[in-house]
């Protein structure tokens, strides 16, 4: 996981405290597997994005987003997805975020893209920097939910 600090306007507005972002990093390159809030228990699991749900071009038909970012849907049928919907693109039913590449100690830009009900083109709903803040390995294996209390209750006391 890494996480990182809010720099823009819309980062701050949107995420608060930051952005958590949880990923599966293979030989062949790095996946997001989920964005979680850094300062409230809300967390958002993604699918992959397929581009040509953007509209016709995808993300190189769009004026000013990055088109070379990883983009990806958020599922909203898991955890709060429908909260990240409504929070990151109000009016939207399907919210698409695109990432540039992860890595330790470089900042990060999320691009959030949302649909149009009435039929519309899909819409930048906002660009949103961080700066890098940290690098949080998990457990090999079964990897806890990092939103859950997964060290018991065996604490002091």
């Amino acid at each position: 996981m890494y996480s990182y600090d809010p720099i823009s306007a819309d980062a701050k507005r949107l995420t608060g405290a930051g952005l958590t972002v949880l990923f599966d990093k293979k030989l062949t390159g790095t996946r997001v597997v989920k964005v979680l809030a850094t300062g409230v228990p809300v967390q958002g699991r993604v699918i992959d994005g397929r581009e040509k749900d953007l509209g016709p071009g995808g993300l190189k038909a769009m004026s000013g987003v990055d088109a070379d970012a990883a983009l990806y849907e958020i599922d909203p049928k898991f955890e709060q997805g429908k909260i990240y919907i409504r929070a990151f693109c109000p009016g939207a039913k399907r919210l698409w975020l695109s990432f540039s590449r992860l890595a330790v100690h470089q900042d990060l830009r999320v691009q959030a893209f949302g649909d149009d009900p009435k039929g519309g083109p899909t819409r930048l709903c906002g660009t949103l920097d961080f700066s890098f803040r940290g690098e949080w390995k998990l457990p090999a294996g079964n990897h806890p939910d990092p939103m859950e209390d997964w060290a018991g209750d065996n604490g002091p006391g």
